[in-house]
């Protein structure tokens, strides 16, 4: 096998020769996702991130890499969501990959003062060689159980094997009038806002303000969703698509008209939508597969699971930690301590 080096990468701009062949890596690469790509390295930006890109080449071609996202403060941790981007299928080249990633994430590591490189790909259980450093990171950044839905029979077979609430639903809402329309890229703020404000206090959720989502659709432009009843607005869908995969991001409803089931026309919609666009997986983001009251994804779980699908739980985070950066950190807490 050629020798894997890793590079260190520039700050890329959609567009870009090299940014438009990493997000083509990471679109063929089932265990990573959109939180790799260049778009979403700018929204990390926009929010005031550190962003650091390494590429892994063997010879002069890109074969892997990972993005990491950290404070702009020593210390800390350096995040890769859905990362890093390696062959996984081919263990002993994503093992090689990994080594040079590990040893390049020193280095960096060491220039800021960071303690532990957490990563988050999408990859089932058991943990894979590569990975054999790593420990289970205390706490998830991304959902580690989500619902996939097989877009690949089409439309009408989808709908058919739905639940058959789910697909009721979808057929009442059309029924009671509820028309979906998409809006074109980056706009639709004003109402998606509204729309998850009022969901967020109706079901107790955290909401991010509104500048977080003004950002998310000037930098990654999301598709959203819009559902209507005559001049009713009656709710919102925010959905994002990378390579062959899309994902139901945020989403909610107001409190009108709640029996016209405006939330089955947005997600069948959407569902329509990540078809035509080529996508052969929606992904629901965030699910419970148990039923587990406490879940925190309890509530949203039950609507989801009227559309079917497949649950799916991955390994979660796992993280390393750079011995001499924590050593270094302990030393400086007992002497503040005074111990």
């Amino acid at each position: 096998m050629t020798l894997l080096i890793a590079r260190e990468l520039p700050e890329l701009a959609p567009g870009h020769a090299l940014a438009a062949e990493w997000d083509a890596l990471v679109a063929a690469t089932p265990e990573s996702g959109f939180m790799q790509s260049i778009a979403w390295a700018g929204f990390k930006r926009a929010q005031g991130l550190d962003v650091m890109h390494l590429g892994v080449y063997q010879g002069e071609r890109l074969v892997g890499g990972a993005i990491a996202y950290a404070a702009p403060l020593p210390g800390g941790l350096l995040v890769s969501p859905e990362g890093p981007v390696l062959p996984w299928a081919d263990e002993a080249l994503a093992h090689a990959g990994m080594r040079v990633l590990h040893e390049a994430f020193a280095e960096v590591a060491t220039r800021r003062g960071a303690i532990a490189w957490r990563v988050e790909p999408r990859l089932l259980p058991p943990s894979p060689r590569p990975l054999r450093s790593f420990k289970r990171a205390p706490v998830d950044l991304l959902p580690s159980e989500t619902l996939y839905l097989d877009l690949t029979p089409g439309p009408e077979q989808v709908l058919a094997a739905m639940h058959p609430k789910g697909r009721y639903n979808v057929r009442l809402a059309g029924r009671k009038g509820v028309v979906v329309e998409a809006l074109p890229p980056g706009e639709g703020l004003d109402l998606l806002y509204e729309a998850l404000g009022q969901a967020a206090m109706r079901h107790g959720f955290f909401l991010e303000p509104r500048a977080f989502f003004a950002t998310l659709l000037d930098t990654l432009n999301p598709t959203v969703h819009v559902a209507w009843h005559g001049d009713q607005f009656l709710g919102a869908h925010l959905m994002v698509t990378h390579g062959r995969r899309a994902t139901y991001l945020y989403g909610g409803v107001t409190g009108l008209e709640r029996n016209r089931m405006a939330g089955y026309a947005l997600q069948w919609a959407a569902i329509r939508h990540a078809h035509a666009a080529g996508c052969d997986t929606y992904d629901f983001y965030g699910f419970d597969p148990f039923g587990r009251p406490d879940h925190l994804y309890a509530s949203f779980s039950r609507f989801k699971r009227q559309f079917g699908g497949q649950a799916v739980q991955f390994i979660g985070a796992q993280e390393h930690f750079f011995l001499d950066r924590l050593a270094d950190a302990v030393v400086r807490a007992v002497q503040e301590i005074g111990w």
